[in-house]
């Protein structure tokens, strides 16, 4: 994909926004739209970091689309899901924050030309309040914008080396390598540091979650833990380091072939949220259904070979949508990472379980759901709370082998409600702003689904602003 290129790289700006993904294209957009001159750096040649890898999900609460489709919801039980997704960790003013300016940041994405599918319902929402989108399409409307605005001046093979700093301590600008070539750019209102976590760095993987070795590591593939390292040698309090989880319904392209450092484009499909049932090798289930993306994550891993298999009939197939993402199930069968059959029997042959042992454990689900109890692990809704499972009969019958993979780190910098990065001490680094997936403090030990692109958008639209101010 070409990108309008500059010949001239500025030495002064008012703010330099690191990280060319969503939260740093919103806080450049922002900035720029108050006035200010802004070079927005990029390290890989095309934009998007981790959020093109993503479903596309916001989260927004109160919006006229769950409105017009009879979903009734409020800034209080947003709230309530944030806060109980997160273990009741998350930091009460930036939850604060990102309910008060939620609905202002849906209306000014959609004003910068995102386009929105349908409200539906996502992992540990009480209520649908998914509003996805295709990621690309978002990132090409952000992008077009940043380009067409005279003030930003986007530098894409821009890697952030150091921060410099003032006599005084405070960050004034930033010293990148673009194009072989070194630099120095200074920034008279600071730095944003939105530079993603750290989900392609081993190492860092290794010191925080060592319990996710098995895991894939996906994610933007610049996420190598830049912003966080730089922000750390400054003194830089870290924040929920020890959540970081792996996201279960990864697909194993080519089971069961599978070669994990082969896989180009492993998709992210969820039909458990649709009425569909987890099972392992065993062929047997190993989880509630209904619970996070995040614990089943957790709980595939402790399976044999981490493999798990997500197992659905026509009824839902036929429930398939392009957006989010999770749950265009149709694409994942065209692509044959979903395997079908017109029995249990059948469809268990397809992929090496035990036929006679699998189509038990779907016949025992499916007596329990008409009896309405679960009785191997309690299951009594398509996700926390909402909706009535379903009884898995009408074929043909599908199943999609999967894995956890890392695909963000939900963790990293402390900040406080003004996006101001925080020392050990808990005072701030002056001139030193984060957004986006660097930030820790926001999803504690969970995640309610959607939280994390709409908590980059506000956080870097919030950056800017009191970047600007200081």
């Amino acid at each position: 994909m070409s990108v309008e290129r500059i010949d001239h790289i500025p030495s002064n700006v008012d703010l330099v926004v690191a990280g060319g993904g969503l939260a740093g294209h919103c806080a450049a957009l922002e900035a720029a739209e108050r006035g200010a001159s802004v070079v927005l750096l990029e390290k890989r040649e095309i934009y998007g970091g981790s959020t093109v890898y993503s479903s596309g999900s916001f989260a927004f609460a109160g919006t006229q689309a769950q409105r017009d489709a009879g979903i009734d919801d409020s800034p209080e039980k947003i709230t309530q899901d944030i806060v109980s997704a997160s273990g009741g960790l998350a930091d009460p003013a930036l939850v604060d924050l990102y309910v008060t300016r939620q609905a202002d940041t849906y209306a000014w994405l959609k004003e910068h030309g995102v386009g929105f599918h349908p409200v539906s319902l996502s992992s540990n929402q009480g209520v649908p309040r998914t509003h996805a989108t295709d990621p690309w399409q978002l990132m090409r409307a952000l992008h077009e914008s940043v380009q067409r605005d005279e003030r930003i001046a986007y530098l894409d093979n821009a890697a952030i080396h150091e921060l410099q700093v003032s006599g005084s301590g405070r960050v004034e600008g930033v010293k990148i390598e673009c194009n072989g070539k070194e630099h120095l750019i200074r920034a008279r209102r600071g730095v944003v540091l939105a530079t993603g976590g750290f989900s392609r760095n081993t190492d860092l993987i290794a010191k925080f979650t060592p319990y996710l070795k098995q895991a894939m590591k996906l994610g933007g593939s610049g996420n190598t833990g830049d912003g966080l390292l730089l922000a750390w040698k400054l003194g830089a309090d870290l924040v929920d380091m020890a959540y970081v989880s792996g996201t279960f319904g990864i697909s194993l392209n080519n089971y069961p072939d599978t070669r994990i450092d082969d896989i180009d484009e492993p998709l992210l499909r969820l039909a458990i949220y649709r009425g569909g049932i987890a099972v392992n090798l065993r062929a047997e289930r190993f989880a509630d259904e209904s619970i996070s993306y995040k614990k089943l994550g957790e709980l595939c891993l402790a399976q044999p070979q981490a493999v798990g298999f997500q197992v659905w009939d026509q009824s839902i197939m036929e429930r398939s949508a392009p957006a989010p993402n999770s749950t265009d199930f149709k694409m994942a069968y065209e692509k044959g990472l979903v395997k079908s059959a017109d029995t249990l029997e059948a469809l268990a042959a397809t992929v090496g379980l035990d036929p006679s042992r699998f189509a038990e454990t779907v016949r025992r689900y499916n007596a329990d759901v008409k009896e309405g109890q679960d009785t191997v692990f309690g299951r009594a809704s398509l996700g926390k709370g909402y909706g009535k499972p379903i009884p898995l009969e009408r074929p043909p019958f599908y199943i999609y082998p999967c894995t956890t993979a890392i695909l963000s780190t939900y963790c990293g910098v402390r900040v406080n409600a003004d996006m101001q990065v925080l020392d050990v001490f808990g005072k701030p680094l002056a001139g030193l702003f984060a957004a986006g997936e660097i930030v820790g403090g926001f999803h504690g030990s969970g995640y309610m689904s959607g939280s994390s692109l709409s908590k980059s958008a506000i956080f870097g639209r919030v950056a800017a602003e009191t970047a600007l101010k200081a």
